[in-house]
């Protein structure tokens, strides 16, 4: 080969570049454009979060195309106030091409309001209604089991989150019973199933929980659970649920309308699942509590059968047998002096009335010189009873009588 056609070959031959030499290109070709440098375009911000050195990123969205946006210093930037989720905007600012990722961003200068995004301004008349209807009361709002045994969770089966949410709860509670009723968690027909999915378990009442879960998203990736039918299902649930949307920053209907909104799917399962190491150390302080309380009443009523030993001693009882038997002779001889004092004194009672008596008994007239005469009718008290026969009673005995005519010479 001549050198006229080694040379050809050369010149023909692509030109390999290294990474770092392309997006210096690029980035050469935009900072050099003149339209990038100052632009303003109108858009409905969506995803909005803050990071921890204090700069905000969001995207700016139409029907067709998303365009990620920076804000440096977010909270003194004078346009803050306007800048949140579902708001239209026409940002002005400038094009920034990063080489590190090769990623285009809107740097923000100004933000302008240009109206409220349409899914905003639906999600907004919907929390509005649901709000004077009372959905979101705390009234309405169930405790949550203490001791859960049965979790049901609504969410998708493909994402972490089902993920998370088993790992942490059988990682504080081993042997809890988790259930799945797999669920699209957007798209068009993914709010029916969520509502759907939350029915099933509050029909069958087989879990003590429910938790509906979703990772973090833009707004419209959070959008079924903005919608009205998925607040009103969980709303009429007869069993707690627990909603984990997003990341802590989203919140959606769901959240509101659920009985406790949990930051994560993974805090969730945390609020959730009672830790069975926690539950079994106050169970084993209760225990210690009823052993101490069991030990004091039977140390109290040792020491009152001590107290019943003592008194009940062989000693004991035969000082008081003594006593016992030294009080029933005092009681005998006492009895004994009382009956022969009562003897005594019915003896003296009746022979005064034996006395009495006799003094007035007929034989003691008698015995004075008197006599009792008797008939055949009985005691003759006068002369004109007198009869002829009749007998004379004296005090040693009686006579028989006739009685004599006297004459008259």
């Amino acid at each position: 080969m001549d050198e006229a056609d080694s040379s050809k070959n050369r010149i023909t031959e692509p030109i390999v570049f290294s990474v770092s030499q392309i997006t210096e290109y690029i980035s050469r070709k935009m900072f050099s454009d003149p339209f990038l440098t100052s632009v303003k375009v109108v858009g409905e911000v969506t995803n909005l979060s803050l990071s921890s050195v204090g700069h905000a990123f969001f995207s700016l969205k139409d029907e067709n195309a998303l365009l990620d946006c920076i804000v440096y210093d977010f909270r003194n930037h004078h346009d803050m106030g306007v800048i949140a989720d579902g708001a239209l905007l026409e940002i002005g600012g400038r094009i920034a091409f990063y080489r590190k990722n090769a990623s285009v961003q809107l740097v923000v200068e100004s933000a302008v309001p240009g109206g409220v995004g349409d899914l905003y301004a639906r999600f907004e008349r919907t929390k509005q209604q649901l709000l004077k209807e009372g959905i979101f009361s705390e009234a309405h709002k169930k405790p949550l089991p203490e001791i859960p045994l049965k979790i049901g969770v609504v969410t998708s089966t493909s994402g972490a989150v089902l993920h998370d949410i088993v790992n942490v709860a059988v990682r504080r509670f081993d042997g809890i019973q988790i259930k799945v009723y797999p669920v699209p968690v957007q798209g068009a027909d993914a709010a029916a199933r969520i509502c759907s999915g939350i029915r099933y378990f509050s029909d069958r009442k087989d879990v003590d929980v429910i938790i509906v879960a979703r990772g973090g998203g833009s707004f419209e990736d959070l959008a079924p659970f903005n919608e009205e039918c998925v607040a009103r299902a969980v709303y009429a649930s007869e069993i707690p649920v627990v909603s984990a949307v997003g990341h802590e920053t989203d919140y959606t209907l769901c959240d509101m309308a659920a009985d406790l909104r949990a930051p994560t799917p993974s805090a969730a399962a945390e609020m959730v699942v009672m830790e069975k190491q926690s539950l079994m150390d106050a169970l084993e302080r209760q225990k210690r509590s009823l052993l101490d309380a069991l030990s004091a009443v039977l140390k109290a009523h040792e020491m009152r059968l001590s107290h019943l030993k003592n008194a009940i001693s062989p000693q004991t009882l035969r000082l008081m047998l003594n006593r016992a038997g030294e009080s029933i002779d005092a009681y005998r001889r006492l009895i004994k002096t009382n009956l022969f004092r009562l003897s005594d004194s019915c003896e003296w009672k009746l022979n005064t009335y034996r006395s009495r008596l006799e003094d007035l008994s007929p034989l003691r007239v008698l015995e004075r010189g008197y006599a009792v005469v008797y008939g055949k009718n009985g005691i003759v008290t006068s002369a004109a009873q007198a009869q002829d026969d009749m007998l004379i009673e004296f005090a040693d005995g009686r006579v028989a009588v006739s009685r004599r005519k006297e004459s008259n010479g």
